[in-house]
């Protein structure tokens, strides 16, 4: 039988947003044995959710129930924006990892799903919809007010480009997010489905320093993560790195790989401007994902760098998880993985040692 998604792929985001999630799996009882430290906060554990799947606090609730304790919160602007027309993700046959040698090449999405849940692989392309401001900071208040001690939620904030600059709406976002109670702050710099450039700056290594730096200056006390994209050159990541370290308490990484994608006839798969190319999640990017992770991590010890590093991408099965942390990240969220398994950090949770 095939797997279903918390997400109904075969429904519109408004959808998903007013009705979702979709969990047909029983919670099971937790029982924590031990805790961690992520960000100088007490947690359950260091498994999380990162920017995408958590549409508002029904769905925050929801994985927090299900055992996932650092929960970011899905990315918010400072204005309200539509998201991309459904369908907003299909699948791709990829069988194995993509590799760098791949990244020149379309993929070819259908909605025919894999019967295996670990495998799956899919492209998004939502274009970082959002709600007006005063929707979503009343919502992360009521989601940070129904987690339980030991779980932790993370506001993921993106600027929008306007008279003002790009910069300055990052720090109001910000500003915003801290006002409605979060926690921590995540600046999220790399999304390949927009077209106006805000998705790109983790490329820039003095736009995106830039960006942080005016952020933390605004938030303050308030840890600050940014999310970043892959990065094929080693040099041009340790250059984005090494910008913005001052300036952050984390960095988080990889939201997905860039793809040129168009269906089985040869024409764009997903419909509207600007969608042929478009995220690349799942299974097959773990390799790439983990490869950069472990760069990340060198260059920590390298330069004695004190920001914590969270692994994201092609986390799929509890094993996944630990081969994460074995490269010595601080934190790992699974998106695609926890969608079509939900009770993923149940099983990774039960396997732990006290």
């Amino acid at each position: 039988m095939k797997p279903t998604p918390t997400y109904d792929v075969d429904r519109s985001y408004e959808d998903n947003y007013r009705e979702g999630p979709f969990v047909k799996e029983k919670v099971p009882a937790r029982q924590i044995t031990r805790k961690e430290r992520f960000l100088g906060f007490e947690v359950n554990s260091r498994l999380g959710i990162p920017a995408g799947p958590l549409l508002n606090a029904r769905w925050i609730l929801a994985y927090a129930a299900l055992g996932f304790d650092l929960l970011v919160y899905k990315t918010v602007r400072t204005c309200e924006t539509p998201s991309h027309p459904n369908p907003n993700c299909m699948f791709l046959g990829i069988e194995g990892q993509i590799r760098e040698e791949d990244f020149s090449k379309q993929l070819i999405a259908t909605m025919e799903a894999p019967s295996e849940g670990s495998r799956i692989s899919i492209t998004n392309s939502f274009g970082m919809p959002s709600r007006a401001p005063e929707v979503w900071q009343a919502d992360i208040q009521k989601a940070k007010d129904g987690l339980s001690a030991g779980q932790l939620l993370i506001v993921s904030v993106v600027g929008t480009p306007g008279e003002k600059g790009l910069e300055a709406d990052y720090v109001k976002g910000a500003t915003l997010a801290v006002e409605a109670g979060a926690p921590i702050i995540e600046i999220n710099l790399s999304c390949p489905n927009v077209v106006t450039g805000e998705g790109s700056l983790y490329t820039d290594p003095n736009h995106s320093s830039a960006v942080s730096r005016a952020v933390k200056r605004a938030i303050g006390d308030i840890p600050l993560m940014i999310k970043i994209g892959y990065i094929p050159d080693p040099k041009r990541l340790e250059e984005v790195v090494s910008a913005n370290a001052p300036f952050v308490e984390a960095i988080a990484g990889v939201n997905t790989l860039s793809f040129e994608v168009v269906g089985p006839n040869g024409g764009q798969a997903l419909p509207g401007k600007g969608r042929l190319r478009a995220g690349v999640c799942g299974a097959a990017i773990r390799q790439c994902a983990m490869a950069q992770a472990a760069r990340i991590v060198a260059l920590k010890r390298k330069k004695q760098y004190d920001f914590e590093i969270v692994g994201v991408g092609g986390v799929m099965t509890p094993e996944h998880i630990r081969d994460y942390l074995a490269l010595g990240v601080d934190g790992v969220m699974s998106a695609t993985g926890a969608m079509w398994d939900p009770l993923l950090a149940s099983k990774f949770n039960a396997s732990l040692k006290p």
